[in-house]
């Protein structure tokens, strides 16, 4: 039986202006590459993508600034968000998910 699953680190968490917070997130799946994410609802309720990786590489949504960044330990299966320093507009709830859909490449 195939069972994918992800597991965050607690959805409320305090974090003092100008600190640094890691959210942690592990995933379990039998895919050796999958796409991982990290997405955030916003107080005003916006859906925002935030972080993108997989094993060849990482990419970020232009409103990081260079203060959000991944831990991607393979060998652990962890994609930890880590954000510094924490501004008060990064307020939100932050989702750690992947995709193993295979893409078909496309013929010419």
């Amino acid at each position: 039986m195939l069972c994918d699953k992800v597991t965050q680190s607690s959805p409320d968490q305090t974090v003092a202006s100008g600190s640094e917070v890691v959210l942690l997130c592990t995933y379990d799946t039998v895919y050796s590459n999958p796409d991982l994410f990290w997405y955030r609802i916003r107080p005003d309720y916006s859906f925002q993508f935030v972080f993108y990786g997989d094993n060849s590489g990482s990419q970020a949504a232009d409103f990081t600034q260079g203060r959000f960044s991944v831990k991607h330990i393979l060998t652990q299966k962890a994609f930890h968000l880590v954000i510094s320093p924490v501004r008060t507009e990064d307020s939100a709830t932050y989702y750690c998910a992947f995709s193993t859909m295979m893409q078909v490449p496309r013929k010419s």
